[in-house]
């Protein structure tokens, strides 16, 4: 299928130097959807010194397994792929975890459309798209306040009765912008935000939690809250995320839709060899504990 939106369209991710497989199954994959301009995976190498240093302090927090620290690079690769496009080029960030289906090609092309109107396309885990609704699964529906601290919510001088801390949360793993006087003020903002590590990392909050909080998604809840603050046009996350039916993970309701959250990570043999001995170490450990 041509897509007429070609010249405009930027795809870009990020990948620690330990991915390269995820990296070259991403790569084709876009390649194959013979959709985008340039494709462009950043690397810890491209982050600026003073990035460099606070992932390296938020590695001692727990940051280095998890999230690649809490994700907070994304505004920064983003600004830099956008600097050098073109006034009105739409850039789409996916995760390096993400499959993208090359028969969603008509869909990313709608989604495009979308963002061109509206500067901005996220999703969010509320309801299910209507196109699913007659569907007998069940879709993930997550809101605000399970995964965001409540620090971050006086960071943003925001209530545990706003609104916007119980309404569905936004996926960061994927989203559409149009570089534009909106994306500079938008990234900004999250940018800002993301310098303040102990709104992002897993440090207990100084105020009292949601009492159904479960725990924090990296930057995510700064990038939700920003883009409700921005009210930032949103569909929902049901058009990337498995379903569950006959308590099975399924994607099959997704085979004309472009973005699939798999979240597939391939390590090297390396990285590979040590999470299996990592694994193998928590298992005796915690068969120990109990005292089998």
């Amino acid at each position: 299928m041509k897509n007429n939106l070609k010249k405009k369209v930027y795809l870009c991710s990020f990948a620690s130097h330990d991915l390269d497989l995820s990296v070259k199954r991403f790569v084709t994959q876009a390649k194959n959807l013979q959709f985008y301009e340039n494709i462009k995976v950043f690397r810890p190498s491209d982050f600026s010194e003073e990035l460099k240093k606070r992932i390296k302090e938020l590695f001692k927090k727990g940051g280095k397994n998890r999230y690649y620290g809490f994700d907070s690079w994304r505004p920064e690769i983003i600004k830099k792929h956008l600097k050098d496009l073109p006034e009105g080029s739409i850039i789409h960030y996916s995760d390096i975890g993400n499959h993208l289906n090359k028969n969603g090609v008509q869909r990313l092309i709608d989604y495009v459309s979308m963002t061109e109107k509206n500067n901005m396309i996220v999703f969010e885990y509320g309801n299910p798209a209507k196109q699913f609704k007659n569907y007998k699964y069940k879709f993930q529906k997550y809101m605000e306040y399970q995964f965001t601290k409540s620090d971050v919510l006086k960071y943003f001088n925001l209530s545990k009765n706003s609104e916007i801390f119980n309404s569905p949360q936004i996926w960061g793993g994927t989203f559409f912008l149009k570089k534009s006087n909106f994306s500079s003020i938008f990234l900004n903002q999250w940018e800002l935000a993301n310098k303040n590590t102990n709104l992002l990392d897993d440090s207990p909050s100084i105020s009292e939690n949601h009492k159904q909080f479960e725990g924090m998604r990296g930057c995510q809840s700064i990038f939700s809250i920003i883009c409700k603050l921005n009210n930032v046009n949103r569909l929902s996350a049901t058009e990337c995320e498995w379903a569950e039916n006959n308590s099975q993970r399924i994607w099959s309701h997704l085979n004309s839709y472009p973005i699939l959250a798999k979240r597939d990570k391939k390590f090297n043999i390396f990285k590979r060899f040590f999470n299996r001995q990592k694994k193998t170490l928590n298992r005796y450990l915690k068969k120990i504990k109990i005292g089998i």
